[in-house]
């Protein structure tokens, strides 16, 4: 059976080279395989590759010539070693051939392929690769003497994922990025590059785990990003450690992730900043306890003053119960409502605050004191838990005490000030009087005194007169 497969695949083989000369030729076939139980030896032979070969034994392809043309369906060639399989190539050259666009273009193109080694083996010895690429993932690979030139027609020279890489005298020219290789260290030695826009990267796999301090149960729900800078990376499962320029300059890479977990009432947001060199596992715990936030302080305000204990607050004067509010956890709330009662009895009044994690805030809440007597202020706020178990979510307040003056308390005060004003004016027309009683007096008696003498010579003249007029009555007796 094994003697029949060799003999169908040298025939196969013997019917291409036949037509290798002619100008319009065709392929007859699609695929090659190379099934897991067969070992064939390609030694000094040129092949023209029309479709995929699909290796799960062991192809060796020796001293010869591989044309890979374009695919039947258009696409990507591969020559593809899958897990378990190998394939070994020495001294030969794999390139590609040009074709037209359309019939009625004369935009000529290349037909792209790539060598892929998923988990298989690879051993490439002194040979030539052009306007291709490889890609290996997991498995082995073996490059010893290798030029590798993609003409800028395509981005990676050689991307090596998980992969045990040993390379040696490789020449890599005319690509984006000439070797990237994520999650293992390749092995190189007299790598040389030409024309790369970046020659060389070497990455990392990046993985996260969130867990609840208190409980250490996992969180799920995490947003995971990377930046550079201020720009968002494509991906963050994987970071870099090192980069090498095109002049061949290191550039060491500092990751740096942020974690986000929307819980629509709130959110938590974490950042973490490192170099990274090696396959890292990212294990972040948050404190989601809603139970820790507190109301840390309050102070009741009456017109803008404190007020005193003990002392009567004036009705409809302006209450204000200005308190702090603790919040110990990772949780940012969005809206936290803070709610004023009287007597146990909510009111209308109500403040709304953004609450951020780890940070202590005082709010505001204010009230007309339109009740009378003694009274019992408070705030409440409900915490909402982060599981949105509406069973679990926790109340929190804190409580004081304020009188306000009754109505009769009102009049009597009203009515004091009115006597009180009553003889303030009374006192004042008083010393008004007093004050210009006296203001006259002392003008009388000034102008008494400045009177010329001649006044009082009439004076006596007259008194003279009066003696000398004889009384009537008298002389009739």
């Amino acid at each position: 059976m094994r003697v029949l497969s060799i003999i169908s695949a040298i025939f196969v083989f013997a019917v291409l080279f036949l037509t290798l000369n002619a100008e319009s030729e065709e392929c007859q076939y699609e695929n090659m395989t190379v099934s897991s139980d067969q070992s064939i030896v390609l030694d000094s032979e040129h092949i023209w590759l029309c479709g995929d070969i699909l290796i799960d034994g062991h192809l060796v392809i020796k001293d010869s010539y591989l044309n890979v043309n374009r695919t039947l369906d258009y696409t990507t060639s591969e020559i593809r070693i899958n897990p378990g399989g190998q394939l070994d190539i020495i001294n030969t050259t794999i390139s590609t051939s040009e074709y037209h666009l359309g019939e009625n273009t004369s935009e000529i193109l290349i037909s792209p392929y790539t060598l892929v080694s998923d988990a298989g083996n690879l051993s490439i010895y002194d040979s030539t690769i052009y306007y291709g690429m490889i890609w290996l993932v997991g498995g082995n690979a073996d490059i010893t003497g290798l030029a590798l030139d993609g003409f800028s027609k395509i981005n990676y020279g050689i991307f090596s994922e998980d992969t045990n890489l040993t390379a040696s005298g490789v020449n890599i020219r005319n690509y984006t990025l000439g070797l990237r290789s994520i999650g293992s260290e390749p092995d190189l030695e007299s790598i040389y590059y030409y024309n790369c826009s970046t020659r060389m990267t070497q990455e990392w796999w990046i993985t996260f785990s969130a867990l609840e301090s208190s409980t250490n149960l996992p969180i799920e729900g995490f947003e995971v990003r990377q930046w550079n800078g201020e720009m968002l990376v494509g991906s963050w499962n994987w970071a870099k450690q090192y980069e090498i320029d095109s002049s061949g300059q290191i550039l060491d890479h500092q990751a740096r992730f942020t974690f986000y977990l929307n819980l629509g009432f709130g959110y938590v947001e974490k950042s973490w900043e490192g170099y990274i060199d090696d396959n890292t596992d990212i294990i972040e715990s948050f404190d989601l306890n809603h139970s820790k936030v507190i109301f840390e302080s309050g102070t009741l305000f009456v017109d803008e003053s404190p007020y005193i204990i003990g002392e009567k607050a004036p009705k409809f004067s302006n209450v204000n119960f200005s308190v702090s509010i603790f919040n110990p956890t990772d949780i940012n709330f969005n809206n936290l409502y803070v709610n004023l009662f009287i007597n146990n009895k909510v009111t209308s009044s109500r403040s709304s605050i953004s609450l951020t994690s780890n940070s202590t805030q005082i709010t505001n809440v204010t009230w007309i004191a339109s009740k009378e007597g003694p009274l019992s202020i408070s705030v409440e706020s409900v915490v909402v838990d982060y599981s949105d178990n509406s069973t679990d979510d926790y109340t929190i307040s804190l409580n004081r005490f304020i009188e306000i003056e009754s109505g009769d308390d009102f009049s009597k005060s009203d009515g004091s000030w009115a006597g009180l004003l009553a003889i303030f004016i009374i006192l004042s027309l008083c010393c008004y009087i007093i004050y210009t009683g006296a203001e006259d007096q002392i003008s009388d008696s000034g102008e008494s005194k400045e009177e010329p003498d001649s006044n009082s010579e009439a004076v006596q003249d007259e008194d003279k007169r009066e003696m000398a007029i004889p009384d009537s009555s008298s002389e009739e007796e």
